[in-house]
């Protein structure tokens, strides 16, 4: 397996400043979600500046820009309902029960956005299995740090998607739905403990 290396973007702006990170972000193409894309290149240096979430910036060891993963943290309501009682003994531990609402309020780690750079062309591309794996260790560390051990993200609503999110390596288990009126669009939620 190859090592990549991850960099928080901020550590990046200290070291070459604004203009220079924006240039390499410019480079990030994802033609299969042009959302991940425009998060990247218009949202992911004030966000992570504003500390309203950071964002990752995966490299080859070429110093390629191959992909990013972008993390928060946020309070999450998850119904008892959709959950086995073995998920529901496991969230009990990281959660408080609301009986009113019938649902565990639980403040989780969000992979707010991941994705891989598709204009990367010397066959060093990543696999989605491979970079949901340093989300990972980089939510270990934070772990490590502060605790936690629910992470939960939202996806849309398409096979190849929740195929990707739920299968043996990821091990995502779906618990809910929003619907976003800005968006006028249907997002499905899933979540991992570890």
């Amino acid at each position: 397996m190859t090592d990549y290396s991850v960099i928080n973007i901020l550590d990046l702006l200290d070291l070459y400043g604004e203009n220079r990170v924006n240039a390499v972000l410019s480079g990030f193409s994802c033609p299969k979600n042009r959302e991940i894309e425009n998060f990247l290149l218009k949202n992911a240096v004030e966000f992570s500046k504003r500390k309203m979430s950071i964002t990752h910036l995966v490299l080859d060891d070429h110093q390629q820009f191959i992909g990013y993963f972008t993390l928060t943290h946020k309070s999450s309501l998850i119904p008892v309902d959709k959950l086995s009682k073995t998920g529901q003994k496991k969230l009990a531990m990281h959660g408080r029960f609301d009986e009113a609402s019938n649902c565990y309020d639980v403040s989780a780690f969000l992979v707010a956005q991941f994705g891989k750079n598709y204009s990367v062309q010397n066959g060093t591309a990543i696999s989605g299995n491979h970079l949901m794996e340093y989300v990972f260790r980089t939510l270990f560390k934070a772990q490590q740090l502060i605790g936690g051990g629910v992470v939960f993200l939202e996806c849309e609503e398409k096979d190849k998607l929740l195929d990707f999110y739920q299968n043996d390596n990821n091990r995502f288990k779906l618990y809910g739905e929003r619907f976003s009126e800005r968006e006028q669009k249907k997002y499905l939620q899933l979540l991992r403990f570890f």
